[in-house]
């Protein structure tokens, strides 16, 4: 859990109004609840849970409507106090039409809180995919009891694990979160808004076209993603941050050309001038750390600052062409 997700967990979150309709495609029609979802201190644990993933996860998405989308002036707090119950019937509408008209969208419950953290205003949807189960059933005849294992189909998620749909809105800033993981990619379009690429997404980006660049431009591709890993580390431990053109301008300050066919297309995609705010340490740990597996099979993980210092690891081009790995000052060895 990353310090942001850890710092949302203290706050405290005061639900207005909740409620649950139920979005199954066998039934042909959506069920829309007529009355709130009766929160018990479970229930607001459960939806709590669920929020908290979704609060500064490197997986969601920011976003901002479209001009003249149809939701922006509905999702203010005088709107949701005066006419919840019919906003939240709307959007359980759109997403059934959505899922009847692509096929590929899961049935589940459409969950829509609005709620107060920090003091302020949100609207959040959860969609809660229903998930399969074995459970039992109790059958009684004629003065005998009988237990059954039966196939429960309509199981939610569980309070540990992610939902797959959901819908952030801080009301006041109109500033959203969209965590779409579902195979549609569908919530954008139902909520007419125009989504960023999530901190995984970038990364993965950053990382490709790096990859790409240095794998057509360098004999030894293993010394330049050593030099971009260990830049981003620097930056990420010195700032919490990876300012992208930065890094680049380091990893590829003796190479202009590749330097400038990185930032090009960087620019293209409209990431060169982006600064990628790195709260989670997961993120920081995976790049804290390097692997290498060699065609024999062999495998390496060590600290990413160390590949560049050959008082501890070097790499030797042997004049048959092949390739040697010396690991150098251990002092001892530990089997696992």
């Amino acid at each position: 859990m990353n310090n942001e997700m850890k710092r949302m967990m203290k706050m405290s979150i005061v639900f207005n109004q909740t409620i649950i309709h139920v979005l199954d495609l066998t039934m042909n029609m959506p069920v829309f609840s007529t009355e709130p979802l009766v929160l018990t201190d479970e229930t607001e644990a459960f939806i709590t849970k669920h929020l908290m993933k979704i609060f500064g996860s490197p997986s969601s998405s920011k976003a901002c409507f479209e001009i003249g989308s149809v939701w922006s002036p509905l999702f203010k707090e005088e709107t949701l106090l005066e006419n919840f119950q019919d906003l939240s019937e709307r959007l359980a509408q759109k997403y059934y039409d959505f899922m009847q008209s692509y096929g590929n969208i899961l049935s589940g419950d459409l969950l829509i809180t609005y709620f107060q953290m920090n003091n302020k205003g949100y609207l959040a949807t959860l969609k809660l995919n229903y998930k399969e189960g074995f459970t039992h059933y109790v059958e009684q005849k004629e003065g005998r009891i009988q237990t059954h294992i039966i196939k429960h189909k309509g199981l939610f998620p569980a309070a540990g694990k992610q939902v797959d749909e959901a819908f952030l809105i801080e009301l006041a800033s109109g500033d959203i979160t969209l965590w779409d993981h579902s195979k549609a990619q569908y919530l954008p379009l139902l909520y007419e808004c125009e989504a960023d690429l999530s901190l995984k997404e970038t990364l993965k980006v950053v990382e490709a076209v790096a990859t790409e660049v240095i794998e057509t431009h360098y004999d030894n591709t293993l010394d330049a993603m050593a030099e971009l890993r260990n830049n981003i580390v620097e930056s990420i431990a010195t700032t919490n941050t990876l300012p992208i053109q930065e890094v680049f301008e380091r990893t590829f300050e003796k190479d202009e050309e590749v330097k400038e066919m990185c930032l090009q297309k960087m620019d293209e995609l409209g990431l060169k001038e982006k600064t990628l705010e790195i709260a989670d340490t997961k993120i920081s740990n995976h790049y804290a750390s390097s692997r290498l597996k060699t065609d024999t099979g062999i495998e390496l993980k060590f600290p990413t600052p160390l590949f560049k210092n050959q008082d501890f690891i070097e790499i030797i081009n042997e004049a048959d062409g092949t390739l040697s790995i010396v690991l150098k000052n251990i002092s001892h060895i530990i089997n696992k």
